[in-house]
């Protein structure tokens, strides 16, 4: 996993766990970020991660209801993260937040 990558997923793994961190107007913005996923690629971040207002759900559990196994239900969720690592949406969202 590259560096932009994990800076996001550090962000979304210290949002599960915060979820107050972060000010409405960027909960809005991330909620944009995620809807330039698939519906079900966008769905599978969120419950993984448990985050804007989605319970969490085991890797295990998603990749169940996919009919994957769970390998390549987390290479999907890295894949997805880096496409929205990578966008200029997400590079604009992390100037807001370290603000």
């Amino acid at each position: 996993m590259d560096d932009l990558t994990k800076e996001l997923q550090s962000f979304l793994v210290r949002l599960h766990y915060d979820p107050e961190c972060i000010s409405h107007k960027v909960e809005h913005y991330l909620e944009h970020l995620m809807h330039l996923l698939a519906v079900d690629d966008e769905m599978a971040i969120l419950c993984y991660f448990g985050i804007l207002g989605h319970e969490q759900v085991s890797l295990s559990d998603l990749a169940c209801e996919r009919h994957l196994s769970p390998e390549t239900m987390i290479d999907n969720i890295d894949k997805n993260l880096h496409k929205l690592a990578i966008t200029p949406e997400w590079q604009m969202l992390k100037q807001v937040i370290e603000k």
